[in-house]
């Protein structure tokens, strides 16, 4: 079960938006239907499941200091690399960076989920746009949508590029979440060293490829930084506008350490897809905030139904022996 939340002082929830929500979550589930429901709605293709280490700072601003960002410690984390609807790596996609913190406080779940693409904000600003989106998606008119949203078209064509490493990206978290009463938008920046001199991916597997010559092969280890950038007010950094671009700089709070390590096991592939990535695995201080991450979490918890219902997987999270027997640091 996911975390139940309450609304958040910062929202401003539209009158009809459960009914919103509705409306996406059938279509969503409509799609999946059409293409292969076994698989993830968003993001389906694992490129890997990694181990590593999310150390919080000693210098996290007081303002958000809250949550799993109370004071300086060490998670256990899972790192879902992953890229969207083109099963080529070859073709231009958009890429997904998702972390999974093990143990973490405050979580009905157990764990701290964190969600990231390759772009600073959403394509769509709000619940009714997004509406309006999936139908012309269903009714395979999706021109039609673009052309009234001329926007947003242009924002998801740069969605989708074709890249040389997952390592070599920097992931935004696009929509805000609860910084406890405050809130934040997040950042993952790779350090320079995680830079290969790899040509963009012209092979159908070519990320995992990369991904296996630097952790396996070369035995290298990666590490990204993970900034916060804080709210101000609904006027500056608009919380229920999920394509609005926020001015604030970005605190560094946390960094991600992937050491090197064999990821490749069958096994390894098979857990993850067993897992259940999403932003409402969360401790109550860190929600989800704005109209496209409530209808998230109904979209999420039907889509995973129908996932591990016909995988037969069931959904649970991960525990630490489940961290330890994965995958082997090299």
């Amino acid at each position: 079960m996911l975390t139940q939340t309450r609304p958040h002082p910062l929202e401003i929830i539209p009158e009809d938006e459960a009914d919103l929500i509705e409306q996406v979550m059938e279509m969503q589930i409509q799609i999946m239907k059409t293409q292969d429901p076994k698989k993830r709605g968003q993001h389906p293709k694992q490129q890997a499941l990694l181990r590593g280490v999310f150390e919080v700072s000693d210098s996290v601003p007081d303002a958000m200091r809250v949550g799993v960002f109370a004071e300086p410690r060490k998670f256990d984390a899972l790192f879902r690399l992953s890229t969207g609807p083109n099963p080529k790596d070859s073709d231009p996609n958009p890429h997904g960076f998702a972390i999974k913190l093990i143990d973490a406080p405050g979580s009905p779940t157990g764990s701290q989920d964190f969600i990231f693409l390759d772009q600073p904000t959403f394509f769509i600003s709000n619940l009714a746009d997004y509406v309006a989106f999936f139908e012309s998606m269903v009714e395979n008119h999706a021109e039609a949508y673009y052309k009234a949203h001329p926007h947003d078209f242009g924002l998801n064509q740069t969605f989708n590029v074709v890249i040389s490493s997952h390592l070599e990206r920097q992931y935004w978290s696009e929509v805000p979440f609860a910084m406890g009463q405050g809130a934040a938008r997040f950042t993952l920046i790779p350090d320079p060293d995680n830079v290969s001199d790899r040509d963009p991916a012209n092979t159908p597997d070519g990320l995992r490829e990369a991904l296996e010559e630097y952790f396996v092969t070369q035995r290298r280890s990666a590490k990204f930084l993970f900034g916060a950038q804080a709210y101000i007010d609904e006027a500056t950094t608009p919380i229920e506008d999920a394509k609005s671009v926020w001015p604030t700089l970005f605190d560094t709070i946390a960094t991600l350490t992937l050491p090197a390590q064999d990821f490749t096991a069958p096994e390894q592939f098979e857990f993850c897809e067993h897992l259940s990535y999403t932003p409402w695995n969360c401790a109550p201080e860190h929600q989800p905030l704005g109209g496209i991450q409530r209808c998230r979490k109904r979209v999420y918890e039907a889509s995973s139904r129908l996932r591990h219902g016909l995988t037969g997987g069931q959904n649970v999270e991960p525990t630490k022996a489940d961290f330890d027997a994965l995958g082997q640091d090299l």
